[in-house]
């Protein structure tokens, strides 16, 4: 019998991970199976000289039988492996969500759910030269922002600093954005670091759980994260130091973070505040800020980005993409024995960078041609009693009217509320486990963990929507070699391991 292999997605991912079955598979034939909607794109392949196969169904996975992928036209296709790769799972709408779009209903408004993509209005619909207000400041509201922007006739041109310059079309809607945190993901780094950071050695002492993760498993994370900072400033950037990295190491390991004794070592060997690592003011710059109106905010939000984009394209600060790299490492570790945590995956995507520097530029640009207004941290839209969206933040007093508003955020992964049927039946059958509403595998291996705790011999997934995603590259296809060479092996019908 031909060996055979699914793919659910043919996503950058899904047509990745294809490529790299065919780099490892050995000699003999196989058939591998890409199942999507869209496939259309992913033409079918004859077979190569390996004897491998590609077969493309422009259909959608609907429940999994044994060895058998079910489709929504009816075919069943028998195979030895199957993985799991679409695109982030659309979720049913919440039940605030229910309220917001009846509210929009009744008085009629325009409501823009996140995701919900067959449900969700035209952007076509938001008037121009009325206020819209959009929650989220990551890349699905850069996409929302240039349709309502660059889409409607406007452009950018170079400015005199080299930086762009927003020329308005004049159907652009005044666009007010906001977010918890209230400023973008910062921009991504345009150099190299040249080495890598020193392994964890804190986080790798923790002991059996299970763990309070703000109170025990952060405090080493914080430790590991600054000991590689710091190796890469006093090591490469000894003139802003007064103390060399073999003192400051030895002195630094034996101290409990955050501590009277580990600041003061910190201030006595880097003297300059801006080279101290400090995640506060990494992960919430607007924390305790207050301004007099939206005009001062805007002020600081420009300057807040300029000083963004010019430190992250100076290898001069290249101490924090040491931190960063660091980070991948400290995730690796805690991963298969510390569940996943919401806030320390938020802070890593925005210390990471989610949007270029040439979109931050841009965003800036349009805030200084009154196009786009920031509304500052704790943003939140609500219904107000006069029949209007009303937008307040802990940045400014007051509130933002309008009659238009766009959630701009990635919905939540639930598999509770997912719209994909076969996740959906995967989890009613129990086939299947939620980890903060992601999808459950084990790691390594990105096999699919049952609601008993046992991993899947020949069921595996990836992406962002589950418990194995790289929050540092969760916009990138991963590597996927190993997975390759696990999905093949898996046709030999390995046992079936435990996660603890």
């Amino acid at each position: 019998m031909t060996a055979s292999i699914c793919v659910v997605g043919a996503g950058a991912t899904g047509i990745r991970l294809v490529e790299r079955i065919r780099a490892h598979a050995s000699a003999g034939p196989l058939d591998v199976h890409v199942v999507d909607p869209q496939a259309a794109g992913t033409a079918a392949r004859g077979p190569s000289p390996d004897g491998l196969r590609v077969h493309a169904h422009r259909a959608g996975a609907v429940d999994l039988s044994g060895r058998f992928v079910l489709l929504d036209d009816g075919t069943r296709l028998d195979t030895g492996a199957v993985v799991l790769a679409q695109a982030w799972p659309d979720v049913l709408p919440s039940p605030r969500e229910r309220e917001l779009r009846d509210f929009a209903r009744d008085h009629g408004l325009y409501y823009r759910p996140a995701g919900h993509a067959g449900g969700r209005p035209s952007l076509d619909r938001v008037a121009g030269g009325r206020p819209v207000l959009v929650l989220g400041l990551g890349a699905v509201m850069s996409g929302v922002v240039a349709r309502l922007t660059t889409g409607r006739g406007g452009r950018f041109r170079p400015g005199r600093d080299g930086g762009p310059v927003y020329l308005p079309s004049g159907a652009e809607p005044v666009i007010h954005v906001g977010s918890p945190r209230g400023v973008p993901h910062h921009a991504r780094h345009a150099y190299r670091t040249g080495g890598p950071p020193p392994s964890p050695r804190f986080v790798t002492a923790l002991g059996p759980g299970p763990h309070d993760f703000r109170r025990e498993v952060w405090p080493l994370v914080a430790k590991d994260l600054a000991y590689a900072y710091y190796h890469h400033l006093l090591t490469l950037h000894r003139d802003r130091a007064r103390m060399g990295w073999p003192g400051f190491a030895a002195a630094f390991a034996p101290e409990e973070w955050d501590g009277a004794a580990m600041r003061a070592l910190i201030r006595a060997a880097v003297p300059r505040f801006e080279d101290r690592l400090t995640f506060a003011r990494l992960d919430r710059p607007l924390a305790g800020m207050r301004f007099g109106d939206l005009a001062g905010l805007q002020r600081w939000m420009h300057g807040y980005l300029s000083a963004d984009l010019a430190r992250r394209a100076d290898p001069a600060h290249s101490a924090d993409l040491a931190m960063i790299e660091g980070l991948r490492g400290v995730l690796d570790a805690l991963a298969g024995r510390v569940p996943q945590d919401a806030w320390l995956h938020r802070l890593a995507r925005h210390a990471a960078g989610g949007l270029s520097a040439t979109r931050i530029a841009e965003l800036r640009a349009l805030g200084r041609a009154g196009v786009l207004t920031f509304l500052g941290a704790a943003a939140r839209v609500d219904p107000s009693a006069d029949g209007a969206w009303r937008a307040t933040s802990a940045s400014v007093p007051g509130a933002v009217t309008a009659t238009a508003f766009v959630d701009a955020r990635r919905p939540a992964p639930s598999l509770d509320r997912t719209r994909d049927p076969l996740l959906r039946r995967l989890h009613d059958r129990g086939e299947c486990a939620e980890e903060c509403g992601r999808l459950k595998v084990s790691l390594p291996g990105n096999r699919i963990v049952d609601s008993s705790g046992a991993a899947h011999p020949r069921r595996f997934a990836l992406g962002g929507w589950t418990t194995g995603a790289d929050p540092l590259s969760a916009d990138d296809p991963p590597p996927l070699d190993a997975l390759a060479r696990a999905v093949l092996a898996a046709t030999a019908g390995p046992t079936v391991p435990r996660v603890a």
